[in-house]
């Protein structure tokens, strides 16, 4: 049989037909171009290996790796101990494999050394593992958490000691994880029912809804409100069919979709006579009996992933008081607004005709998702618990003509025909959601000093763009230290989109760069951290906690009187980043003005409108009143200890 013949390498490589017949001749196309016709190439097939068997082996390969790298590692701990008195100065890089705790600096020119005991070591191991969302550090170690229940942080064992280190006096805080008069049996759902009635007008039964009059007055004055605008949680067309069948719902035998109906009313009236009790029809509704009859509907139909289930869970959010609460019907509204498909609808609906049931639907759910996704990181951040909505799978688009929307001034169009813009900023969330996974998650806590440090300084960069978007006559000031000039004749709404957007970025400034606290830091002689951009990253969050409290002086008394437990987060993030400057550098030259803050910090809080003081309020203002306190005696023993010593 012939040899097979072969292409040479020239038409091989061109894919094209090879005339060459034998092995001594060339092909016309190497004879025209001047090439040497040559078979170099080396031939041969792939072997065909069995997929499983290869995947099989990957799997063993990768396991013996990660093997090899835990043995050595181990290895590497135990066969190189560094002695927390070591004469080399190793102690922060044995920290960084341990976990056992190094030593912190108490003023610029003495350092003293904490326990290092078995179980202090073996705790701050733990510490470091977990997630550092809400959670505060210091120079690498976590000092105290966020109580997920009421929102004040708590120190740990380790924070304690440092406080001690500091000031010469052991603290003493009590931050008990529920409310005293909830211990004592009584109530302790999400909205309070230890509030007494406003009046004694006609009133339904607790399980009965209002006259319809009452409600139809009440939808009204919300279309008619600016309120509306920063809170759609309702929409102008369904709710009116949601009124209609939840009044036609039959005393026996109701379809889920009337018993939520009812849910939905009794929420939305609890709601809108908290935020129009100024007003005499408020006085025909209970409020607190309205909330809690449309708790109780929810087993019902919690099941139905509906338009009319989400506004529910939404309005729910809204009126509770208690962070725990809220983060409870916060993740059943997000999960219904996934089953909706809120997360992935971007289309926006004509504008030159009336818009079908379905369309009102889909336009509603993409509302609704963007509250969802606002109180999704604002929990986050409050509550150290992860988020439920996460980016990747969410379309971020902004709704269209957004930022024209936002910022608009044009008085002339009715509040009942404008539409709605979501509180605050969209972008700002979407960078707070950002922040919280490149700086909080627990995947950061594999990066490097250097590597978090950069991550720090890439989303300072990426907020100051955001504040350099924002028209001038809203855009949050770098920095406030005195003279808070707020413009007197504006309307509420724009009152609080200034207060807000200055809170929050602030807030965000903080949040972003006290995660540098995770950073382990070098001292020199002086005491100085010789981390390079450690020092002015912890001094901006310190700024901003600074600007935040002397905003807040100013604006408190303009803020909306539902929006306390809203508010109440930004001065308690201050407070922390305060307190900790303080005891890092008793010497500072601020460190008597930040004493001042921290002393005026009750003031602040006491003057934040509250629409109603229930019990729940009472005890909360008294556990902040007790805990600022703390903190202010605190701070001025560290000061007076530090001038002491230098004396």
């Amino acid at each position: 049989m012939a040899a097979q013949r072969r292409a040479c390498d020239a038409c091989y490589k061109r894919k094209i037909q090879c005339d060459r017949s034998d092995p001594d001749e060339q092909c016309n196309w190497c004879l025209h171009h001047g090439l040497h016709c040559t078979i170099n190439r080396i031939r041969g097939r792939k072997k065909k290996t069995n997929s499983r068997e290869s995947i099989v082996k990957r799997l063993e390969r990768i396991e013996e790796g990660i093997a090899r790298a835990k043995a050595l590692k181990q290895s590497n701990q135990t066969a190189s101990p560094v002695s927390a008195a070591s004469p080399d100065g190793s102690s922060a890089q044995q920290e960084k494999t341990t976990g056992t705790p190094s030593s912190i600096p108490t003023n610029t020119s003495i350092t003293r050394t904490l326990s290092r005991s078995s179980e202090n070591s073996q705790a701050c191991s733990r510490q470091l593992g977990a997630s550092p969302l809400g959670q505060i550090w210091m120079s690498g170690q976590k000092f105290a958490a966020i109580c997920d229940q009421n929102g004040i942080p708590r120190f740990t064992p380790l924070g304690e000691k440092y406080i001690y280190a500091q000031t010469g006096q052991w603290p003493h805080f009590h931050n008990e994880s529920t409310f005293a008069f909830e211990s004592t049996g009584q109530a302790s759902s999400g909205v309070s029912n230890q509030y007494s009635p406003r009046g004694q007008l006609n009133r339904a039964p607790a399980d009965q809804l209002p006259e319809k009059w009452i409600t139809n007055t009440l939808f009204d004055l919300f279309l008619q409100s600016e309120f509306r605008l920063a809170f759609p949680l309702v929409d102008r067309d369904l709710f009116k069919d949601t009124i209609r069948r939840a009044y036609e719902s039959p005393e026996t035998n109701p379809s889920i979709e009337e018993i939520s109906s009812k849910a939905c009313v009794f929420a939305f009236l609890s709601l809108s006579s908290h935020h129009f009790a100024a007003l005499s029809v408020s006085n025909h509704v209970d409020s607190d009996g309205c909330a809690k009859q449309a708790q109780i509907l929810i087993a019902d139909f919690i099941e139905d992933a509906s338009v009319t289930t989400l506004q529910v869970m939404v309005l729910l959010v809204s009126l509770c008081g208690r962070l725990e609460s809220s983060s409870m019907y916060h993740a059943i509204a997000c999960r219904t607004v996934y089953a909706l498909g809120g997360h992935t609808l971007i289309s926006d609906p004509p504008e030159d005709r009336d818009l079908t049931v379905k369309e009102l639907e889909e336009r509603q759910i993409r509302l609704l998702f963007w509250l969802c996704y606002l109180f999704d990181k604002d929990i986050a951040l409050r509550s150290g618990q992860p988020p439920i909505m996460s980016d990747e799978f969410c379309d971020l688009t902004l709704p269209k003509d957004y930022l024209k929307n936002r910022f608009a001034n044009d008085l002339t169009i009715p509040q009942n025909i404008r539409k709605p813009f979501l509180p605050n900023d969209l972008r700002l969330s979407i960078l707070k959601s950002k922040a919280v996974r490149a700086l909080y998650s627990v995947g950061s806590l594999r990066k490097s000093d250097a590597e978090l440090l950069h991550t720090i300084r890439e989303l300072d960069e990426e907020l100051e763009n955001w504040r350099m978007s924002i028209p001038a006559e809203y855009a949050p000031s770098l920095s406030i230290r005195k003279d808070v000039k707020l413009a007197k004749d504006i309307s509420q709404l724009t009152s609080m989109l200034h207060i807000e957007l200055h809170l929050d970025y602030h807030y965000l400034l903080n949040i972003i760069h006290c995660a540098s606290g995770r950073c382990v830091a070098d001292w020199n002689e002086s005491g100085q951290e010789m981390i390079f951009g450690l020092e002015s990253s912890l001094d901006i969050s310190v700024e901003a906690s600074r600007s935040t409290l002397i905003y807040l002086s100013e604006a408190a008394p303009r803020l909306a009187g539902e929006a306390f437990w809203v508010f109440i987060f930004y001065p308690v993030s201050a407070l922390l980043s305060l307190f900790f400057n303080i005891l890092r550098n008793p010497r500072h030259e601020y460190a008597a003005h930040d004493m001042e803050l921290l002393t005026l910090a009750t003031k602040v809080i006491r003057s934040m409108p509250i629409l109603r003081v229930t019990t729940h309020e009472v005890e909360y203002l008294r556990k902040m009143d007790a805990f600022v306190e703390e903190l202010g005696r605190l701070s001025q023993a560290a000061i007076a200890k530090a001038q002491n010593e230098s004396a």
